[in-house]
């Protein structure tokens, strides 16, 4: 089996299979629906475990599999990081452009260079916002990473404030 193999399931979706370094084979199957199933097989190609994700749960474990909450790294690199990047929260206003839209409508990522890595609203974190479905409303806090200027970019570009 190569490393990486993606089959098209015809009615259900897409299964991508990936062989790890271990022998075992890790094989995803994504519904049309957004659903997600996640199949841990031995060497033998016997089913070790089975897990089963909403579209969302889906987002979140990719987060946090991409890194996007924590990436290790030695002290240097670390440090460097830390000097070059920004994390704001900031409120929407109601006046706000983003107010009704979608990250996608907004063109927020290309317009501004900020990442959106999550919103707060009504008490209830939003993480890793679907950037085509989700759409803003007004007192929604938006967690964006960037650099210092691409951040003071976007709460200029967008009139929110921060937080």
């Amino acid at each position: 089996m190569e490393f990486f193999k993606q089959t098209e399931l015809p009615g259900i979706g897409k299964r991508f299979s990936i062989k790890l370094s271990s022998g075992q084979i890790v094989s995803i199957i994504i519904h049309h629906s957004g659903k997600r199933e996640i199949y841990v097989l031995d060497e033998d190609g016997d089913v070790e475990c089975t897990v089963t994700l909403t579209d969302q749960e889906a987002r979140e474990m990719g987060m946090v599999l991409a890194g996007a909450f924590y990436q290790p790294v030695t002290g240097d690199k670390m440090e460097l990081i830390l000097k070059q990047l920004v994390m704001e929260w900031v409120e929407l206003p109601p006046d706000s452009e983003l107010v009704g839209k979608t990250l996608a409508e907004a063109d927020v990522r290309k317009r501004t260079g900020v990442i959106v890595l999550g919103v707060v609203r009504n008490d209830e974190m939003i993480p890793a916002p679907d950037p085509k479905n989700f759409r803003f409303q007004p007192g929604d806090i938006l967690i964006v990473v960037g650099n210092r200027e691409q951040v003071e970019n976007f709460i200029k570009t967008f009139g929110v404030k921060k937080q």
